[in-house]
């Protein structure tokens, strides 16, 4: 009888907690926000070695090899 009941209260605690941790991020207020327009970046070093040359950045082609054909982008309107 002992046993049944300590049980039961474990369980129930473990129920309450799962459910507040589930219900917590519909009640934080979160502030957020997104930059807009152009951000300017400048790499100074790679591999601790300091750069002096402009570097290509291209995801389709690099030295010659092909990595991407195109990316598909479906528009819904």
């Amino acid at each position: 009888m002992k046993i049944d009941l300590y049980t039961k209260v474990v369980l129930t605690v473990i129920a309450v907690a799962l459910w507040g941790i589930f219900l917590a991020p519909f009640f934080e207020a979160r502030e957020v926000g997104a930059s807009t327009g152009i951000m300017d970046v400048n790499i100074k070093q790679i591999d601790g070695r300091r750069v002096k040359s402009v570097l290509d950045v291209n995801i389709a082609e690099v030295s010659g090899r092909k990595f991407f054909e195109g990316v598909p982008v479906d528009v819904k309107q």
